[in-house]
């Protein structure tokens, strides 16, 4: 008998704060996520496991970030407005967030003003950013809702394909159980095979084109920033479509 166990993460919803979300470039409410490590056997883990991390995912745009819990005042329960959210979880936000927030104001006045290096490190950061979730997706499998759809269909196509050509054409026999066997195996592979250009075209480019319309980038300067995540090994500049980005954007 072949048993599944091992390690995986497990999270656990813990609350909300307020806090800066970089790629909405504001103040968002966000949801805290307490992560743990914790054993699994097929896939059922026992308990929350031992702590890993905290995470935040912006209200907004749906954007997880690794945060520390300690900066909160507290982590409330219930997400009144943000006004009183940032006065429950990060009163002291505006302080800490000084130098970023003063860089945001300067970037929604006159983005074509700041220096060249400011705009090159500003427009390379989401991509940053974003690197890590272009990394997980593609060494993971996809099983998106059209990867399921796929499935069902091909279920479909070995179950009731071959009974109904079986009944128009009786002397069909293992080449048409076969036909369909392999009709049904290219359709889940096709799916699975384009499921990560979808996740691109879904999930990346508009939160990046989310995060850069504000500084206007040019289309040298997108292309030197792809460069330059291709020269440090990411995904994100190998698999990102430059076109896709541009459409979003303008």
């Amino acid at each position: 008998m072949f048993i599944i166990w091992g390690k995986k993460y497990v999270y656990r919803k813990i609350g909300f704060v307020a806090d800066f979300c970089p790629i909405c470039r504001t103040v968002h409410a966000f949801v805290v996520k307490r992560v743990g490590l914790a054993g699994h056997l097929y896939y059922i883990s026992a308990g929350e496991g031992e702590l890993a991390g905290f995470e935040r995912t912006c209200e907004s745009c749906a954007t997880t970030f690794v945060t520390d819990t300690d900066k909160y005042r507290e982590i409330v329960k219930k997400s009144p407005s943000l006004a009183d959210l940032r006065t429950q979880t990060f009163p002291d936000l505006d302080v800490v967030m000084h130098d970023r927030l003063a860089l945001e104001a300067r970037i929604a006045k006159a983005p074509m003003l700041l220096s060249r290096d400011e705009r090159n490190a500003l427009i390379l950061g989401p991509f940053m950013l974003l690197a890590q979730k272009v990394e997980k997706r593609y060494a993971s499998t996809d099983l998106d809702k059209e990867v399921g759809l796929a499935l069902v269909a091909a279920l479909v196509l070995m179950t009731a394909g071959p009974a109904a050509s079986l009944a128009l054409f009786p002397d069909g026999g293992p080449a048409v159980m076969l036909g369909f066997m392999v009709l049904a195996l290219a359709l889940v592979a096709w799916q699975m095979m384009v499921a990560k250009r979808r996740f691109m075209t879904r999930k990346v480019v508009p939160l990046l084109a989310k995060a850069l319309r504000p500084l206007k980038p040019s289309d040298n300067e997108l292309q030197a920033a792809l460069a330059q995540m291709r020269q440090a090994g990411h995904k994100i500049g190998i698999k990102l479509k430059l076109p896709e980005l541009q459409a979003q954007l303008h």
